[in-house]
């Protein structure tokens, strides 16, 4: 006679089955961690931009004066060191209808290719220069993270000096790019920036450096030597062309010729032709006439 109290195998095999959801303490904290994680980046965005606004409210005043006119920034070299006091020598202002298209091309390639896509900062260009530090590439193929604009920003108010790139000053100089951006042209932004920047040698601006290597005039330069002038900017003393040792100056110059064709601004038969001439080519021994003061600019 069989017990009724005793449990069946099937009873028995019920028992050993996992209760239902059994699982679902485990998948509940994932959860709870990754909202903690979301939480947490959200409040971190929130306070950086806090701090961002707050910092930019203290931002210097730039008008166009400052950016089209020479003004006594520092200039520093990597270890602090004073290499030049922009504004200290004399120069010539090149005027919109006296620049080159090519020389442009060339300066937007080498110095900002998404310069006609932003606003004045550009995310896209942050993350590059962030991966391109952590990984260690090449300079030569990669660009840094502050755009044209903020590059001109920094030289018409602040110092270049490494101690002064703080959050503070690049949230400024951003807060700034964006202000000028929302003020002046691309055009003109391009041309406050080829009239700013330091060519070496005491010499500032594109135009004046074009008489000051080559004694002449921009529309007069080849397609090799506007290049190597929009190369330049980013160190004028290892890229001198007039150094016993032309071969950085070369370097840079090809960069700027190979960047031009990513661009789509010249052929690779272009870039190559111009390759082929010697950056020392047409130098002038006299160092051309810069002697003439700021031109007014309308």
């Amino acid at each position: 006679m069989a017990d009724n109290n005793q449990p069946s195998r099937e009873d028995y095999l019920m028992d050993k089955r996992p209760p239902r959801g059994g699982n679902n303490n485990h998948g509940f904290s994932v959860k709870r961690i990754l909202l903690w994680i979301l939480g947490i980046i959200v409040l971190l965005v929130l306070a950086g931009a806090c701090l961002f606004f707050y910092y930019a409210s203290s931002a210097p005043k730039i008008s166009r004066n400052e950016l089209a006119s020479q003004t006594t920034t520092t200039i520093y070299d990597k270890d602090d060191k004073v290499i030049s006091r922009l504004g200290a020598q004399k120069r010539d202002y090149a005027k919109d209808d006296q620049i080159p298209d090519n020389l442009k091309h060339a300066v937007v390639s080498i110095e900002d290719r998404r310069f006609y896509r932003h606003h004045g900062v550009d995310p896209v260009r942050i993350v590059g220069a962030a991966v391109n530090n952590v990984f260690g590439r090449s300079s030569g193929e990669m660009q840094g993270g502050s755009t044209l604009t903020q590059q001109l920003v920094k030289l018409s108010v602040f110092s270049t000096a490494a101690s002064d790139r703080t959050f503070k000053r690049k949230a400024q100089e951003a807060w700034l790019a964006i202000n000028v951006e929302h003020h002046f042209s691309k055009n003109q932004i391009l041309d406050f920036y080829i009239n700013k920047v330091s060519m070496g040698n005491g010499v500032y601006g594109m135009k004046t450096a074009a008489q000051y290597y080559y004694g002449k005039d921009l529309d007069q330069l080849s397609l090799s030597q506007l290049a190597l002038l929009a190369g330049i900017p980013q160190s004028p003393t290892y890229y001198n062309p007039l150094a016993n040792d032309t071969s950085n100056a070369t370097k840079r110059r090809n960069e700027v010729l190979n960047a031009m064709v990513r661009s789509k601004y010249i052929s690779q038969a272009d870039a190559d032709r111009a390759k082929k001439e010697s950056v020392t080519d047409g130098l002038d021994p006299d160092q051309g006439d810069t002697s003439s003061g700021d031109a007014n600019v309308e």
